[in-house]
């Protein structure tokens, strides 16, 4: 059963949780104000005052026995991302450094029972409009300074505790990438899948420390930078985070760079350096067309890697279609990522498997641009679709994501993407 906590409706009027509370630093003052939840509302801030926020907390007490805790993360004016962090942690620069975007999100068993909801306001301007959930809000492309937070977490009905939780996350590089976790809610079990560009490594390590700094399985669909770059950062960099298995296609490098060297979009280096990291490394697992296995209760099956199969297309862009197209099968759910497999292989692998394909969850290749025939899809009955790319890609003309994105909504299929993201999704 699909059950996101993206976009969703508050629900109605509900008891008084008081569960918040926190502090912030506005500019020019010395010292911290304490602020308490006025029933289901915390306000960080002072709206009006003329004053940005320079930095705050947050603490967060769960309902009596209630696995749920809370996330939260900022940009600040000329000085980058402050990554997510846990309740309690003060996210702050320097003085006269300003906050000007806010994020928060739930997670744990029980997060889709309640939701989060905030909106800001930037000094001298009215509130904008309430989000939810983990999406972002405030305008740091626009270095607007924020004055206030205003917080509301209330429960929701017709939601129960979910044993694994999946979320499809954005890049910090404002570009096309991928980049998901699936986290057992009752063992801590914790599946990655790709990564993104250089500068999405440090959300990447977050929301791993976040849930324990430790990754049971990481799947890489391809080489290319926008997927490959986050794991070959950090598993040269480990910083105390530990990987028990890597997932990847088993490349040929000589055929790989016999194409590579003449098309500008390939990345080969990239390649290059998983390889020189990982070699000997008895924890990388290449798997192959046909493979199935179980991961924590979890089926796997793998529908393509490179093999004869990719060859025999004739066609040049090896790297993509040599993406990992596999399928995570749980009691209720599963989700198929396609990586970057694009076109009229596409449809090939369709003839090869046909109903096997089938998900209620589909990544679809190629990040939905110049991606695989509509026919495929039609085929999949997908009830949600994931298209990772910011708005330039998906709600532009001048890429076909957007007419996938519009024949999905004709067709009934939800859609999320960049712009909502974090977006988490009940799976069983």
């Amino acid at each position: 059963m699909i059950a996101s906590f993206v976009l969703s409706q508050v629900s109605c009027a509900s008891e008084p949780l008081d569960l918040l509370s926190g502090s912030y630093t506005l500019s020019g003052d010395q010292s911290d104000v304490t602020v308490m939840s006025d029933g289901n509302t915390l306000m960080i801030g002072q709206k009006g005052s003329g004053k940005f926020i320079e930095g705050y907390s947050l603490s967060f007490t769960a309902p009596d026995g209630k696995d749920i805790s809370i996330a939260y993360r900022s940009h600040i004016q000329d000085a980058g991302w402050y990554q997510w962090q846990p309740s309690g942690t003060q996210i702050t620069y320097q003085p006269y450094f300003a906050v000007d975007t806010f994020q928060m999100m739930t997670y744990g068993r029980d997060a889709f029972m309640y939701e989060v909801s905030y909106r800001v306001a930037a000094v001298g301007e009215d509130w904008q409009e309430w989000v939810s959930d983990g999406a972002m809000t405030g305008e740091a492309d626009e270095h607007r300074p924020i004055e206030a937070i205003e917080i509301r977490f209330e429960p929701r009905e017709g939601y129960e505790p979910s044993t694994w939780t999946l979320t499809q996350y954005s890049d910090d590089s404002d570009q096309q990438s991928m980049f998901y976790t699936m986290r057992n809610n009752d063992d801590g079990t914790l599946i990655v899948v790709d990564g993104g560009y250089p500068a999405n490594t440090d959300q990447v390590r977050a929301i791993i420390n976040l849930y324990g700094g430790h990754v049971d399985h990481w799947f890489l669909t391809h080489y290319d930078e926008d997927h490959a770059s986050v794991l070959n950062g950090i598993y040269g960099n480990l910083c105390g985070i530990t990987i028990d298995n890597i997932y990847a296609t088993p490349l040929d490098y000589d055929y790989y760079m016999s194409f590579a060297v003449e098309r500008w979009w390939d990345t080969p280096w990239v390649y290059e350096e998983f390889l020189r990291q990982t070699e000997g490394d008895e924890r990388v697992h290449y798997l192959s067309r046909g493979d199935s296995f179980e991961i924590d209760g979890l089926r796997i099956d793998v529908f393509n890697a490179y093999d004869q199969v990719v060859v025999d297309t004739g066609d040049a862009d090896v790297a993509n279609l040599s993406s990992l197209m596999f399928k995570i099968t749980g009691v209720n759910d599963s989700i198929l990522f396609c990586g970057d497999v694009h076109g009229g292989f596409g449809m090939t692998l369709l003839d090869m498997y046909g109903d096997a394909l089938r998900a209620e969850y589909v990544q679809p290749g190629h990040h939905g641009n110049n991606s695989i025939p509509r026919e495929f899809y039609e085929a999949l009955e997908p009830e949600v679709m994931l298209f990772d790319g910011p708005p330039w890609l998906t709600q532009t003309d001048t890429y076909t994501a957007k007419a996938l994105i519009e024949w999905c909504h004709e067709n009934g299929i939800e859609t999320y993407e960049f712009e909502s993201a974090p977006n988490s999704f009940a799976f069983e």
